[in-house]
């Protein structure tokens, strides 16, 4: 969820991503699409990597 939904040119906001990682082991591979009323970056996708020792 980020920290506002609509922000301002110039202002900063936060996006917290959680995953279970409950019951996994190895690697974990998951993406986040972020919305933009920028002109030439309408989608950025955030990827996520991990890898679960347990």
């Amino acid at each position: 969820m980020a920290s506002s939904s609509h922000l301002k040119a110039g202002e900063e906001g936060k996006i917290v991503a959680k995953i279970n990682t409950k019951d996994r082991t190895g690697a974990i591979y998951k993406k986040i699409q972020v919305f933009s009323n920028a002109p030439n970056r309408a989608l950025v996708t955030l990827v996520l990597k991990a890898i679960i020792i347990q």
